[in-house]
């Protein structure tokens, strides 16, 4: 099934008032979207099966969640999403769009304003994609984090807050809230409506993600570049004993985040421009917080088709089907964002991954390989990609020194120029049959030898892109 197909695949209905279509699997082999039996969720919590050794296959076919783009009640980018564990509901947030006037303003704000002082809208999402309801925070924060826990009948939000206002740009929490979610209520930072905590005091940038059915809680602080890590029992942040069970610095840039048992799952990316073009710039990063070492860095492949394909939220909700990754891009540029949520429930031991190689593009014209075997190909498992090809010109002319041989694609190209050592045919040359190449930035691989070499060049070697 292609990735751009719009396919919705195991949407969870919570809401008593949601109808029964038909069984999970008699939808899916019809077609339709399954719309699943109302009531508490199987799988919460989640259970076991999301540690180091047991993950969320990243190789897998996400489903699409709601088999369309969803549109919010804001005009901005959604920037994280997470899940009730209870009742299914979704909760999404975004800064407050320009121009609006909430219910006890004098008139409107503008956009850039909200920006600067961390003016959240959280929607409240039904299983169809319709928005249920809002709330507003104003000083709060970006928005980056978020976590819904379920107690004494109420929708609890966890989320960064105590913005510092800033001159230009946004404005982002210095501690954690924790605030019920009313309909149509406007709370501001500091007021008695959220409970604050302060873990890390002094830090910046500080946002959180829950585990609830683990009964645990993770912070990610810092300041850009220098960001970590801290791991909580939920209980015990609740009394404020903040000894954290696990820290560890982050790495990659981050667009978000979410803690799921002893893994933290991690996207970064940009919008598809002319410095990002297809297929993009998103990745997954994996961390086994035990340990603090990155254990998967993969390319996100998903949904390449989209016009405007920005990486945003990511999170993990149970379903019938067993715990599930939920990651979203927002789309939609210009005007309004929308939202598109995708789903993964595979899980993989980690183990006995086989990477298949990927054939180059290169001008046959100008180059011929030296056999079958050895047609330009790549391959990349997490932040590595091998090389592999011998080429030959096809006029039989010598190597230049400098000479470009093809270009990479953009996924895999280095963030920094990257060297390699390949060889060559041993027909005419007395020397080394060594041969020094580079793979630069803008994706080119390039050979230096002064040497008009006039036999295969060949290169199987790898290097890291960041």
């Amino acid at each position: 099934m292609p990735l751009t197909r719009r396919t919705v695949l195991t949407t969870v209905a919570a809401v008593a008032a949601v109808p029964v279509i038909a069984p999970a699997a008699a939808a899916r082999a019809a077609g339709r979207p399954a719309v699943l039996p109302a009531g508490p969720l199987a799988g919460s919590p989640a259970g076991p099966g999301l540690h180091a050794g047991n993950r969320f296959d990243l190789r897998a076919t996400p489903a699409d969640l709601f088999g369309k783009e969803i549109r919010l009640t804001q005009g901005k980018v959604h920037q994280q999403v997470a899940f009730d564990q209870v009742t299914g509901l979704a909760y999404a947030t975004q800064l407050i769009s320009d121009g609006r006037q909430l219910a006890d303003e004098s008139a409107p704000v503008p956009g850039v304003e909200r920006e600067r002082r961390g003016d959240l809208c959280i929607n409240e999402v039904a299983p169809d994609g319709a928005v249920r309801a809002v709330m507003y925070l104003r000083g709060v924060g970006h928005g980056g984090g978020l976590g819904v826990e379920h107690a004494d009948g109420r929708v609890w939000l966890w989320l960064e807050t105590d913005a510092t206002p800033v001159s230009d740009g946004f404005a982002y929490g210095t501690r954690i809230g924790r605030v019920a979610f009313a309909p149509d209520a406007v709370v501001d930072a500091g007021s008695a409506g959220i409970e604050v905590f302060d873990p890390v005091p002094g830090t910046t940038g500080i946002t959180p993600s829950l585990d609830a059915g683990r009964g645990r809680i993770a912070v990610r602080h810092g300041a850009h570049g220098a960001e970590e890590y801290r791991v909580y029992e939920l209980d015990a942040f609740k009394r404020r004993a903040f000894t954290p069970l696990h820290a560890f610095p982050a790495r990659y840039r981050t667009q978000a985040w979410c803690l799921a048992g002893d893994l933290v799952y991690q996207n970064e990316g940009s919008a598809y421009g002319p410095a990002n073009p297809a297929p993009g710039n998103s990745w997954w990063n994996v961390y086994d917080v035990t340990t603090g070492q990155t254990i998967e860095r993969r390319f996100n492949a998903t949904a390449l088709g989209l016009s405007h394909r920005e990486t945003e939220s990511i999170t993990v909700r149970p379903t019938p089907d067993g715990p599930q990754l939920v990651f979203g891009f927002a789309t939609q540029e210009p005007g309004p964002r929308r939202m598109a949520l995708y789903g993964i429930t595979s899980t993989t031991d980690g183990t006995g991954e086989h990477v298949p190689w990927t054939n180059l593009d290169y001008d046959t014209a100008v180059y011929a390989p030296n056999s079958g075997n050895y047609v330009p190909q790549y391959r990349q498992l997490g932040n590595r990609v091998d090389l592999h090809l011998r080429l030959a010109r096809a006029d039989g002319a010598p190597w230049t020194n400098g000479e470009k041989v093809l270009t990479l694609p953009p996924h895999i190209r280095p963030n920094r120029t990257q060297g390699l050592i390949g060889v060559t045919t041993g027909s005419g040359v007395t020397d080394s049959l060594t041969i020094r190449w580079e793979v630069l930035t803008d994706g080119s691989l390039v050979v230096f030898d002064q040497r008009r070499i006039t036999g295969w060049i060949g290169l199987d070697a790898g290097f890291f892109t960041s």
